[in-house]
């Protein structure tokens, strides 16, 4: 399984914990750190904190036009891998979100292993990534 945990060392404010979403939407998307930071706060993501399932959901499926991909759902991240070697995706396990492009794990080191349970997973759409690259101008 190849891993890479660069991405996950961007800049971002020190007191900004619990954002493993943030970053995860960054990486699978390409854009700053910052870009997906507003996305996520515009909806109410209160900094330092978690942010709820739902409102990854919201911002995924409704705003972004990213496709849910229910199917690998429940499936280990090992064979998600082998069934969807390319592309761009957040991946939610429980607790966590990390990203997967063309078959690298964007995590911290030891986060996410070939084992690790799949909860949700969206595709990031064409539409999305020009919709993130968008709010780049307003950041």
């Amino acid at each position: 399984m190849k891993k890479d945990t660069t991405s996950y060392g961007a800049e971002r404010p020190a007191w900004d914990k619990n954002d493993c979403s943030v970053r995860a939407l960054a990486v699978a998307t390409g854009v700053p750190y910052a870009v997906a930071s507003v996305a996520y706060s515009v909806l109410g993501r209160r900094l330092g904190k978690g942010t709820e399932v739902t409102l990854s959901e919201r911002l995924h499926i409704e705003i972004l036009g990213m496709t849910r991909v229910t199917a690998v759902e429940g499936m280990d991240l090992g064979t998600f891998l082998q069934v969807a070697p390319k592309g761009a995706f957040v991946v939610h396990k429980i607790g966590h979100a990390f990203a997967v492009v063309d078959g690298v794990v964007h995590d911290w080191e030891n986060t996410s292993r070939a084992g690790t349970r799949i909860t949700r997973v969206w595709r990031v759409t064409e539409r999305a990534r020009a919709k993130m690259e968008g709010l780049k101008g307003l950041v």
